[in-house]
């Protein structure tokens, strides 16, 4: 029934009975999406398929995001270790002495010492400070992590879309293709078209389709890796919203001032803050720790078997070794990491404001592109196939407004997935995730 009312609308556009047409270009894909993916959308109403729930499920799924959540797993057990004090040690030393000093023979235990080394330079306190900030690093590690993982996931999403509209945009191509061939050859029967214009309708048809068939190659491209990257079962057909107009763009002032929290320059900060306490530890480790002992022994004093307590203090003394090379090591990197963060803020903002004005560019492109060149390409299809109906101009002109209008068409939508690409690397490079996103970053 849908393929007879699809039928029907065309052929009444060709012949002119409706004197009204509606603008594709006024709402683009959705008109396609009725005449021609009406009945699959409904009979798949649920599965449905936008951005954020296709974010939601790859991060759900990636095995990215878990090895990211080790990590800050790993962080948070080496903070903990980073504050305990370092282990007594218990010696029991047994042997002859007392045997051979009274002369009853034998061995006795003689000694029992247990000792434990302070940690008074304060390099537990720097090692705290050096894995918690590690800590923190390896979790803005995790958030870029999930704003990397958006992005690519944006970009199949996008792809997928595209090469969806583009798979209907073919369909109506060629079942309007149809309509030609077969008035062309009704009207060759008559007497009333040539046969070589009646030639030119057969190669309009097969352009048509040689163009659904590279769509269809297109769409099945497309729709493989979305599959592959969300983990779709293969007999699994999702469908996708309809490419619109980007219309959600903020100022740049208020990226540029939101662009200190972004999550890798969080991270190169919290790695800067660990290297600088890698400084701290290394000094701190250049006197060893001092090692408190207390013993109990016995021996022979007054001529019979006495016990014997004390305490000793030992210190190393850094006469040959001060540590100088690890502290020279632990400075050059964190001159390194220091670098580096200079390095990423210049890039990041050179990249923010570079994709903000692509972006601006692009929306205003496409909105110029649909009222000045998609609209009026629209209405000169419309008139010149009423127009050829009636005799009134050529095949040649009907060609033309053809090919204008679904190249037009085309271009329109690739501009549209273009300003919805550099939507997502807009989100990239100012640290801004989806509502989703976010959510699983506090989960």
């Amino acid at each position: 029934m849908l393929k007879k009312l699809t039928l029907w609308y065309c052929l009444c556009r060709l012949i002119g009975l409706r004197r009204r047409r509606p603008m594709l270009a006024s709402m683009p894909g959705a008109l396609l999406g009725l005449l021609i993916g009406f009945g699959p959308v409904l009979a798949q109403a649920n599965d449905v398929w936008t951005l954020e729930r296709s974010v939601r499920r790859v991060i759900e799924r990636a095995p990215e995001v878990r090895g990211a959540q080790a990590a800050v797993d790993a962080r948070q057990g080496a903070l903990q270790q980073a504050g305990v004090w370092p282990n007594p040690r218990i010696e029991l030393r047994v042997d002859d002495k007392l045997g051979r000093d009274d002369g009853a023979g034998g061995t006795d235990f003689s000694q029992l010492s247990v000792s434990q080394p302070l940690p008074l330079s304060g390099r537990i306190g720097y090692q705290q400070n050096a894995a918690g900030a590690e800590l923190n690093a390896a979790r803005a590690e995790r958030r870029y992590l999930l704003l990397r993982v958006e992005t690519q996931v944006a970009q199949r999403y996008h792809a997928l879309q595209l090469s969806a509209e583009r798979l209907q945009l073919a369909q109506q191509r060629l079942q309007l293709a149809d309509e030609l061939q077969r008035i062309g050859r009704r009207r060759e029967r008559a007497g009333e078209l040539a046969r070589l214009e009646r030639l030119r309708l057969d190669l309009i048809r097969e352009s048509a389709q040689q163009i659904l068939d590279k769509a269809e190659g297109a769409y099945n491209e497309a729709l493989g890796r979305f599959r592959a990257y969300l983990e779709l079962p293969a007999q699994r057909t999702p469908q996708l919203i309809p490419l619109k107009p980007f219309t959600d763009l903020p100022s740049l002032q208020s990226l540029q001032a939101r662009l200190a929290q972004h999550a890798a320059l969080q991270a190169a900060r919290q790695r800067l803050a660990a290297a600088r306490s890698g400084v701290r530890v290394a000094r701190a480790a250049r006197l060893p720790d001092p090692e408190l002992r207390l013993f109990r022994e016995r021996d022979i004093l007054a001529g019979r078997r006495q016990q014997v307590t004390g305490i000793g203090l030992a210190i190393t003394i850094p006469l040959w070794d001060r540590n100088n090379g690890r502290i020279a090591e632990a400075r050059s990197q964190s001159i390194e990491v220091q670098t580096q963060l200079l390095a990423l803020e210049r890039d990041l903002r050179s990249r923010l404001q570079k994709s903000f004005l692509h972006l601006h560019h692009l929306m205003q492109l496409g909105d110029h592109f649909r009222t000045r060149v998609l609209v009026p390409a629209d209405k000169v299809f419309a008139l010149t196939r009423k127009a050829y109906a009636m005799g009134e101009v050529e095949l040649l002109a009907l060609i033309d407004a053809n090919n204008t209008y679904f190249d037009a068409y085309e271009r329109y939508l690739q501009l549209l997935q273009q300003a919805w690409l550099e939507a997502a690397e807009l989100r990239l490079v100012s640290g801004r995730l989806l509502a989703t996103t976010e959510q699983e970053h506090r989960q």
